[in-house]
């Protein structure tokens, strides 16, 4: 069972960070995000039904966590330590894509991640979220778009 555990978590955990760093922007958010995760389901493992994919199932997790975290800081809604966590990112790091992605709203940012990072189809991101197919194309394209208007804005 533990050598199972350990192989799920290298086949997955780079994936749900990097679905979690791209939600919250933040590596030290991301990380915890990722650990809880995990913790969550080696701790209900047994429960597990084979009919779902693992995956799927750490995705639905992990974006679930994201939320619920992003949920608990609007309402403490602390703007000094937004703009402290947005700043502990040096932009020539290769993140400017995700301060773009952070314009985004929740609902069009996680239909794209799971798209383009995960590499989801739609019909996979449409179970994941439980929203219909056409809703998730719908969203990706919207959010694609909007990106290349960013884009456009920062040239």
């Amino acid at each position: 069972m533990e050598k199972r555990l350990e192989v799920i978590y290298k086949e997955n955990s780079r994936y749900v960070f990097n679905i979690a760093l791209g939600m919250l922007k933040n590596r030290d958010d991301a990380e915890d995000i990722t650990q809880n995760v995990f913790i969550k389901l080696f701790d209900s493992i047994n429960s597990f039904r084979g009919d779902a994919n693992i995956k799927t199932y750490l995705y639905r997790m992990t974006i679930n966590r994201c939320i619920d975290l992003i949920r608990q800081r609007k309402m403490q809604d602390n703007k000094m330590d937004r703009i402290a966590q947005k700043n502990s990112v040096p932009a020539d790091s290769g993140f400017i894509l995700w301060d773009l992605l952070d314009k985004l709203d929740i609902n069009h940012r996680a239909p794209l991640l799971l798209s383009e990072v995960g590499g989801f189809s739609y019909k996979e991101i449409s179970k994941i979220l439980e929203i219909k197919e056409g809703t998730v194309k719908s969203r990706v394209n919207r959010a694609i778009n909007r990106l290349k208007d960013l884009i456009d804005k920062e040239d």
